[in-house]
């Protein structure tokens, strides 16, 4: 009936393609907690749940998952108690095991899907077998530990939060591939492992406090190195974030973490001192016809030495990953006045910059950015830019180096200054509270990228991290606002 029209039999002869689905799961869960004091200083908490997913097989819809989280208040302890410059001083640690059923419903289960087909000059419908069933899938699993510490110094003005991390992720929820004499090729399977292992460090300080004025700062850096463990097979995943781009943008790899940019390396265009040598590169090269490069044509790193540029020749480009980011936020109060200030930074991050494959290489076909005026010329040789051809000889199309580029940056991500009415002026108007503001928010980076923001990724694939195409950047913000209390 409705769950399925595309099945239907009869259609009119000038109808559009129709299509309907009808999808449904379940999840039940149950949950337990135990916490336990012992004189305020030691401190033990466990938790246990079971999760079942009807997306799994029958085999193993449910799992448990259990934690545990143990600290240790030293400052209670009499060695510490009433010191005037450690008021706080707290080690943690905690292990847990957390679940992912995020697939699609029915993932267990072989799937049919309907085709047409046309037998007597008349349009018929059938069901074909569209995907093995997998009864034995499971839940993806995540085990974290963490060590951390929690300082607190002259009367708390300061307190430290640093936190060390090991995350291990296991059964990973994959589609797995089967050799093609199998008649499929992808099963959905419990493959692969991988981690994440990190620190986080927060620093907030009281910088003064009085009747009349206040100013605190908060500072936090975070760390996080990521790696693929185990995969399906040993052989990379190629072409992950956007497969139909170009040609290979990103690489899952044994060893490597997510977020690896995959291409060619741009060595920068061939001289005219170097016309004998460019001519050795013919067929399978990058501009794909076939003929002997020229000077100005792109010069690329020959791997392996066999004068032609194709797949062997790529390798791990980049990283989206950054080496570290975080964030610095002031907030002050002056009388009635308020100020807040808060700067995000990354430091180390590469973006796949994917609009020059349009914005540079399409010259003839398209408008440009600026910098194909500095393209190479027999007057200008010392250039990463192509000459410009006749759209007839072909363009760059493949993903290198020249489009990776730094993606550190500072952003000031919020400002706001407000002033708070008094309260004999909203006791005259009926009110509790009135507080006026203005705030503008992205109201300035600081970046070497290009590009229009080196924090926007094109697309929500989670392996495109750092892929950019076009994108649109993120808005600077201006309001002005009332806050009020009846």
């Amino acid at each position: 009936q409705t769950n399925n029209l595309g099945a239907a039999q009869d259609f009119a002869v000038d109808s559009p393609p129709i299509s309907s689905a009808k999808t449904r799961f379940g999840l039940n869960s149950y949950f337990g907690r135990v916490n336990y004091g012992l004189m305020d200083k030691y401190l033990l908490t466990v938790t246990g749940r079971v999760d079942g997913a009807s997306k799994f097989g029958e085999a193993n819809p449910y799992a448990f998952f259990p934690s545990a989280a143990l600290a240790w208040r030293v400052s209670e302890e009499s060695f510490l108690k009433g010191n005037t410059v450690i008021s706080n001083l707290k080690l943690r640690a905690s292990y847990g095991l957390t679940g992912n059923s995020e697939v699609a419903a029915y993932s267990a289960l072989p799937v049919q899907r309907t085709v047409t087909g046309v037998i007597n000059n008349a349009r018929v419908v059938g069901v074909v077998n569209n995907r093995l069933g997998n009864s034995d899938l499971e839940w993806e699993k995540t085990a974290q530990s963490d060590i951390g510490v929690e300082v607190g110094i002259l009367d708390n003005r300061i307190s430290i939060e640093a936190d060390f991390y090991y995350r291990k992720t296991t059964d990973m929820l994959l589609t797995a591939p089967l050799p093609v004499t199998s008649g499929y090729d992808i099963i959905i399977r419990n493959v692969g492992s991988m981690e994440n292992k990190g620190f986080e460090f927060t620093l907030n300080t009281e910088n003064i406090a009085n009747n009349d004025f206040t100013w605190n700062t908060t500072f936090n850096i975070a760390l996080n190195r990521n790696k693929i463990l185990k995969l399906a097979n040993p052989a990379p995943i190629f072409g992950v974030g956007n497969p139909n781009f170009t040609n290979q943008t990103g690489v899952i790899m044994e060893g490597q973490p997510v977020g690896s940019f995959w291409g060619l390396v741009r060595l920068g265009t061939w001289g005219t001192d170097e016309a004998a040598e460019a001519a050795l590169y013919g067929a399978n090269t990058y501009r794909g016809t076939g003929k002997p490069l020229l000077p100005g044509d792109v010069k690329y790193l020959d791997v392996n030495g066999d004068h032609a540029i194709n797949d062997l020749d790529r390798k791990i480009i980049g990283n989206g990953n950054p080496d570290f980011y975080g964030s610095f936020i002031n907030n002050i109060k002056y009388k009635s006045f308020d100020f807040l200030l808060d700067l995000q930074y990354s430091y180390g991050n590469d973006v796949l910059n994917m609009t020059k494959h349009s914005g540079e290489d399409r010259t003839g076909l398209s408008n440009s950015y600026s910098s194909v005026l500095d393209a190479w010329t027999p007057e200008n040789q010392n250039s990463d830019i192509a000459a410009t051809r006749d759209s007839k000889a072909g363009y760059v199309s493949n993903v290198d180096t020249h489009w990776l580029e730094d993606g550190s940056f500072l952003r000031g991500r919020n400002l706001v200054i407000g002033y708070t009415l008094s309260s004999e002026f909203t006791e005259r108007i009926k009110l509790s509270r009135a507080r006026i503001y203005v705030s503008t928010q992205n109201f300035f980076l600081l970046t070497k990228f290009s590009g229009n923001d080196p924090e926007v990724s094109t697309y929500t694939n989670p392996f495109a991290q750092g892929q950019t195409f076009f994108d649109y950047p993120k808005p600077t913000i201006y309001m002005f606002g009332v806050s009020i209390g009846l």
